[in-house]
């Protein structure tokens, strides 16, 4: 009896040491401002140790620590208590600026790669506020508009040296009074793969695929050459047999096949012809046309689940079709206008 009674204040101690911790804290003032001290009050429920994370590099291991942030923007402030990682609670704390700014969700932005503008203004009496952007001509956005206090964008050209900034504006009007503000900043260049494509007349161009962006063309260099002179698509080695375009009428009998691909996964042949662009089973099974524009070099990618063709319009892309009788209802994009595009490959080399 007695064992069973241990037994069962060791289980309750257990049970009390395992209870987990309501986290919880406010702080005042509620809409800081940069340079002014911010008080937080720890409202935890237990606890014997806290470690505070101001979310600016700074932390604190009192209670009801006081904390000064020295710049406008938002922070997520995190308080932990008895160093436990599921007895925490964290706000997004937001600091103003006695004059009405603008903040930036990154410290290095890179072309391509959406970041998130916002207004930060310091507003306690609710008065009226508009807003108007001045962006430049390479800046596109994409949630949001030029009147919105916050707006995500990006960049379609990088900064070529350090005196290379671009140049973004905000109007604020609060209350009738206009403040304008101006910030320049360095593009830096998002390394990425591309898509190499050499012309009739031997000229090579690479175009980069960033972050579901497509760059505009660019001049390619010695490595986009040399791949290209690797890559075939008139020749196809699968399983260890190897398949000429010429010697393929006797699957497709009815096509008369100019560049053909396979894709590995599918089975799928992609076959380009006098007729247009064609996918097909493996067996020659469900021919079904992809485009009557195009014209000649086709290039899969299986990393990405894209098919690239050239045509009379230029580079068209879509996914690769799944389907067993080769039915798709994706609508091919347009990627460039290059109407004479002879050879496409893919260079997954990041630069």
């Amino acid at each position: 009896m007695k064992k069973t009674i241990l037994i069962l204040m060791a289980f309750a101690t257990m049970l009390v040491g395992c209870k987990k911790v309501e986290v919880k804290y406010t702080y005042s003032p509620t809409e800081p401002r940069a340079g002014q001290l911010v008080k937080f009050s720890n409202q935890s429920s237990a606890g014997e140790s806290w470690n505070w994370d101001f979310g600016d590099n700074n932390y604190s291991i009192l209670k009801n620590p006081s904390h000064t942030f020295k710049k406008p923007g938002t922070y997520i402030v995190t308080l932990t208590v008895d160093s436990a990682k599921y007895n925490t609670c964290s706000h997004v704390v937001t600091v103003y600026d006695t004059i009405p700014t603008f903040v930036v969700s990154t410290d290095s932005i890179c072309h391509y790669t959406d970041v998130t503008l916002t207004a930060n203004v310091y507003n306690p009496f609710g008065y009226t506020l508009s807003y108007n952007w001045d962006l430049p001509e390479d800046c596109e956005i994409t949630s949001g508009s030029t009147t919105s206090k916050a707006i995500v964008a990006h960049f379609k050209t990088y900064s070529k040296s350090q005196n290379d900034s671009l140049q973004i504006g905000l109007t604020i009007t609060q209350n009738g009074k206009t403040f304008n503000r101006i910030r320049k900043f360095i593009v830096h260049k998002t390394a990425a793969p591309s898509i190499v494509m050499q012309k009739t007349d031997k000229t090579v161009l690479s175009q980069h695929m960033i972050n579901g962006y497509i760059e505009d063309p660019t001049a390619g260099d010695n490595e986009d050459a040399a791949m290209l002179e690797l890559s075939s698509d008139t020749v196809v080695v699968f399983n260890g047999v190897t398949f000429h375009a010429s010697q393929m009428q006797d699957i497709f009998p009815s096509l008369s096949i100019k560049r053909m691909q396979i894709d590995v996964v599918t089975q799928k042949w992609y076959i380009s012809t006098d007729e247009g662009l064609f996918v097909a089973n493996f067996d020659g099974q469900y021919i079904v046309s992809v485009d009557t524009d195009a014209i000649g070099a086709i290039c899969i990618d299986n990393m990405r689940n894209r098919l690239y063709w050239a045509s009379n319009s230029g580079l068209k892309a879509m996914p690769l079709v799944k389907s067993k009788n080769n039915l798709f209802a994706t609508t091919p994009e347009l990627y460039n206008t290059i109407s004479d595009i002879d050879r496409i490959v893919v260079n997954n080399n990041l630069k």
